[in-house]
């Protein structure tokens, strides 16, 4: 049977322990003996979330995956009066896995490349519980939202799914996950919403045959990103620099007019670079963004304004101060203040 899918082989790494199955009559390489799918509870400790990267959409986890099964074949006669376990790690707990025990392959779904693995352990107690631990570093992608960035909400997540098993032979319950609240590198720059672990079914469909299901796990943390920075940094500047182009309706001389223009225009150009440089190549607009255009917009209309102006009143000794500029003075900044407005309300920023 042969799964196809994008996902990448990470956690474990057991191509060997395949290949050993198919050629040895161990029986303890045979699944557990159990009514239904082998359930299989999953717990997720997070260290720590770093190097988020928005433009390739990827973010860092360092942490303690966790999972707990029930094997028969381990159970030792009045095991629940036996007090200890045995424990394996590393090396040890390879060994035992590759040659005296069933023990399914994790795929990490949406990890980019594969994750480093400086430990594992094995716990193994009189009454047949199974415990299985890993300490990993990985790279994991997921899809990111940014029509409301620096505003923005995110999701961060782990995908686990057997590699090999079926959800008619292995299924996931009741997973469990913990963030630790000391790394103040993620929650600096954002705040947990909620954390939401969860099974579900995926699907793979097959051309020739049923369609293959599997139990996949999820461990997700919803984040609202902190906007300090982004907020005095970025948008407060870039209202000041659209609002200080108005200036030119107050200045009587037409090359006065132009250069102030033009200049702040250069500055929003040099906004839209540094949004770009931030953020993907994305299909619709971010809040960012759309401020930017609004910009442009005003600006560019405020040059053909005083254009006009001097082609109308050019010569006229009134040319800076007559009718038609008194009233732009005015109308310029309360229309790009309604613009925000609506906007604000439009992208449901907040």
């Amino acid at each position: 049977m042969v799964k196809q899918r994008t996902g990448k082989v990470s956690i474990l790494i057991i191509s060997l322990l395949f290949v050993f199955q198919a050629f040895s009559a161990n029986e303890n390489l045979i699944p557990p003996i159990v009514d239904g799918p082998v359930k299989i509870t999953a717990h997720l400790h997070i260290n720590k979330i770093y190097n988020i990267n928005t433009v390739d959409e990827t973010y860092q986890i360092d942490g303690y995956l966790e999972y707990s099964w029930m094997d028969e074949q381990f159970k030792i006669s009045d095991g629940d009066s036996v007090s200890g376990s045995r424990i394996y790690e590393n090396d040890k707990a390879m060994e035992l896995i590759n040659t005296k025990m069933w023990f399914p392959a994790f795929e990490l779904i949406n990890v980019q490349g594969n994750a480093e693995i400086p430990n594992i352990g094995l716990e193994i107690y009189p009454n047949g519980k199974i415990i299985y631990e890993v300490r990993f570093f990985g790279i994991f992608s997921n899809y990111m939202d940014f029509r409301n960035f620096p505003f923005d909400s995110q999701k961060f997540n782990i995908q686990i799914e057997a590699f090999s098993y079926d959800s008619s032979q292995l299924i996931f319950v009741n997973p469990d996950m913990f963030l630790d609240n000391s790394n103040d590198s993620f929650s600096e720059k954002w705040e947990i919403l909620k954390m939401t672990p969860s099974v579900s079914e995926q699907v793979y469909p097959e051309e020739n045959s049923e369609d293959e299901v599997f139990s996949r796990v999820v461990f997700e943390i919803d984040a609202k990103r902190m906007t300090g920075y982004y907020l005095w940094q970025v948008l407060f500047p870039l209202f000041i620099i659209i609002m200080a182009s108005f200036v030119i309706f107050w200045i009587k001389d037409f090359g006065t007019q132009i250069g102030i223009a033009f200049t702040l225009m250069l500055t929003v150009v040099a906004f839209n670079f540094y949004s770009t440089s931030i953020l993907p190549k994305l299909s619709y607009q971010t809040f960012i963004e759309t401020i930017i255009i609004v910009g442009y917009v005003f600006i560019f209309l405020g040059i053909i304004a005083v254009i006009v102006n001097h082609r109308i009143n050019g010569h006229s000794e009134d040319f800076g101060d007559n009718k038609l500029m008194k009233v732009l003075r005015y109308v310029f900044p309360f229309t790009f203040l309604t613009a925000l407005i609506v906007l604000f309300f439009l992208f449901k920023v907040g």
